[in-house]
């Protein structure tokens, strides 16, 4: 399901509220492969971190909330400046001792 910049910003918020701890607790990116980016990469845990994603219609929405979550809130997190139009997925993760950003 695609969603909206506005729909995926509330509710990463509300996920990152509902697990607490500040913003630069958690991790926003993109990918054109979330899954594989947020298990192999980040190595977060599937079953016990938190952990979350949502399809943008396209590459600058993704952008778009990005860098809200980056520049507003101070997330932790790359900023990725070019992608394709594959590349819209956003994710979020709260960082743990095991995962690696």
């Amino acid at each position: 399901m695609v969603y909206s910049v506005q729909q995926i910003k509330y509710d990463f918020l509300a996920y990152m509220k509902e697990f607490g701890g500040d913003f630069d607790a958690y991790f926003v990116g993109l990918s054109a492969d979330p899954k594989k980016t947020l298990f192999e990469d980040h190595m977060v845990d599937k079953d016990s971190d938190p952990w979350l994603y949502k399809q943008t219609l396209t590459f600058q929405a993704a952008r778009t909330v990005q860098k809200y979550f980056l520049d507003v809130l101070a997330t932790d997190g790359e900023p990725v400046l070019t992608g394709d139009e594959d590349t819209d997925c956003v994710y979020v993760y709260k960082k743990s001792d095991k995962t690696t950003p």
